[in-house]
């Protein structure tokens, strides 16, 4: 019988997702619709279908070490997005001769965001001794499974309409 009520319960889950998803997809197929000439959801799209992280159980994950880019990045979240600043995480990874203090000031100053958005830095051996990140890789996570689904269907739309997908 517990079976039984699991099952159910499994396949009623299912279809919730299914219709979550669907539902994600309908919204962003519409969003791309109005505003796919949008010269920041065209770069916000092609910065993650580039650079970021694929995988749609993941977070919404774009990792750089070229501030211009991180910063058009963050503009695409807030604007395109609508993410919250609060949403908007940030990693660094640095070399040990790095000082963590100036390179988060460094990426803090690029993207706008307060320093309480950075998430503990990694530090890494390199297999060079010195020095050749002056400030290291800056990675911005938006940690919201509706944003992923959004942008992994524009990247989608984009390559339909602009690859030798159409």
């Amino acid at each position: 019988m517990d079976d039984l009520i699991i099952s159910k319960r499994s396949i009623a889950a299912r279809k919730r997702w299914a219709r979550y998803r669907e539902k994600i997809f309908d919204e962003a197929r519409e969003h791309f619709d109005r505003s796919g000439n949008d010269p920041l959801l065209i770069g916000g799209v092609a910065l993650y279908w580039g650079e970021g992280d694929s995988k749609p159980t993941n977070p919404l994950r774009l990792s750089n070490t070229d501030a211009r880019m991180i910063a058009l990045y963050v503009e695409f979240l807030r604007v395109i997005m609508g993410i919250p600043d609060e949403k908007i995480r940030i990693g660094l990874v640095l070399y040990p001769d790095l000082s963590d203090g100036i390179c988060k000031s460094f990426w803090s100053g690029i993207m706008g965001l307060p320093i309480e958005n950075f998430m503990k830095t990694q530090f890494i051996k390199g297999h060079h001794p010195t020095k050749r990140l002056a400030h290291g890789v800056c990675m911005v996570v938006v940690n919201n499974r509706a944003a992923k689904l959004k942008v992994l269907a524009w990247i989608d739309f984009f390559a339909k309409q602009y690859t030798i997908n159409r």
